[in-house]
């Protein structure tokens, strides 16, 4: 298995990949759920994952549940994230379906988003999505925080002129995103 990448390149980006889907089968290991539940994905999109962006990888043992398991259900923020994802990728396919879910599901988790997913640093994430949805990282032209970046398109979309990831309360670094006293 390759590396999870530190420094920004192309090869970073895809790698950056396999390191999320490392990830979740570390958590899983560690009995925080099925990896399906951890990405957001179906046991047919994570074994396509695995194959594609893990391949070697041992697997024995690993709840996938073959291929049968169906994607997890999604609340309200987890599914406005996906769909805005999907709207602003700017590409289309296999991975930018999968981005899509991962990205919505692991948002939810409580820490910025490239600890969720299990990169070593915030230009890992970038270069991941610039590469795989080039429309999202356009969108984001001022390098905003990603969680904070898909609540104010989401809240912008329905008329709000600010409002926190839903997170973002519990979260000690706030004050940086947020500029709170």
């Amino acid at each position: 298995m390759r590396p999870c990448p530190e420094t920004v390149s192309p090869d970073a980006a895809e790698a950056a990949l396999g390191c999320i889907l490392a990830h979740a089968l570390r958590e899983q290991a560690a009995g925080l759920g099925p990896a399906t539940a951890l990405l957001g994905l179906s046991g047919a999109e994570l074994a396509a994952l695995a194959a594609r962006w893990l391949p070697g990888a041992d697997l024995a043992g690993i709840d996938i549940a073959g291929t049968t398991r169906p994607a997890p259900l999604r609340d309200v923020e987890q599914q406005a994230i996906e769909v805005l994802v999907l709207w602003r990728a700017g590409a289309a396919g296999a991975e930018v379906r999968w981005l899509a879910a991962i990205l919505a599901r692991r948002s939810m988790e409580t820490r910025h988003l490239w600890e969720d997913l299990g990169l070593p640093a915030r230009p890992a994430l970038t270069q991941m999505i610039a590469r795989f949805l080039p429309g999202l990282a356009a969108a984001n032209a001022h390098n905003m925080r990603w969680k904070k970046f898909f609540a104010r398109q989401i809240c912008s979309d329905a008329a709000f002129a600010l409002c926190p990831a839903p997170i973002c309360d519990a979260c000690d670094e706030r004050h940086i995103c947020f500029a709170v006293d």
